[in-house]
């Protein structure tokens, strides 16, 4: 009787956690992305650390297939609410913790560190972040001049990173089957930042030009806006947006 007792209690407790397991609609794309941020030293503008970022491209050459992987962009900010507060964002993007970590002990261990004589910035946070994409822009390319913009996002009550991914997915599967090229991803610091209290996620949206931006957003307002998948998608609010203008200087190989 004791073992029956003990039977059912088993078979009672895995039935009500079969039910509380959650079935996703879709497995996230996550990769990892380096954020640089900081001021141009004195007499140094754009074009030095562009001018330097050849002499970067030209040693990661040099160390195999390291950093073929990786994505280069240089982000300079625009509409943002502390023009003081640094004056560009670098932005390294990898494919996983993989690849960013080997690329990192090659960067300490092979001479990479020496580069950093010739630097024209002085960074004040370097973060290191965990991204899930949601959809990618039009194109990728090096060469390209973006728009970025980053909010700070908080998730409703109920509501989960996970099952918001699935609502956004889903819309964004729909807006670009509307014409919509916006690049779309849900990022949160791993180490080197802190979100603020009530902030769950920090949203990038970014286009692979300055005016797919204003092509999109008159997209959305005259048409995605008021659909049924804009409606859907529910689950968190961004504010505290500020956008970034900048170029595409590495392409993943």
């Amino acid at each position: 009787m004791k073992q029956l007792f003990l039977g059912l209690i088993l078979i009672s407790a895995s039935s009500t956690f079969a039910q509380d397991e959650v079935e996703y609609k879709y497995e996230p794309a996550v990769n990892k992305a380096e954020y640089y941020i900081g001021s141009f030293n004195k007499g140094k503008d754009l074009s030095d650390l562009v001018e330097w970022y050849e002499e970067f491209d030209e040693w990661g050459e040099g160390q195999g297939n390291t950093y073929d992987s990786m994505t280069v962009g240089i982000l300079i900010p625009y509409f943002h609410d502390d023009l003081s507060a640094a004056d560009v964002m670098w932005v390294n993007t990898w494919p996983s913790p993989l690849e960013q970590f080997a690329g990192l002990e090659t960067w300490m261990t092979k001479g990479g560190l020496e580069l950093l004589e010739d630097l024209p910035v002085t960074n004040s946070r370097v973060v290191d972040t965990f991204q899930w994409v949601i959809s990618e822009p039009s194109s990728m390319d090096a060469g390209n001049m973006m728009y970025a913009t980053y909010a700070e996002c908080s998730l409703e009550e109920g509501y989960t990173m996970r099952k918001v991914y699935d609502l956004y997915k889903d819309f964004a599967i729909y807006a670009a089957s509307q014409g919509d090229t916006v690049g779309r991803k849900m990022i949160v610091p791993d180490a080197g930042y802190s979100l603020p209290d009530g902030v769950d996620f920090v949203r990038l949206m970014w286009t692979s030009s300055i005016s797919e931006r204003g092509v999109n957003a008159d997209l959305f307002y005259s048409k995605i806006g008021d659909s049924q998948a804009a409606a859907d998608l529910k689950g968190f609010s961004c504010s505290n947006a500020n956008s970034y203008t900048g170029l595409s200087m590495k392409a993943a190989e």
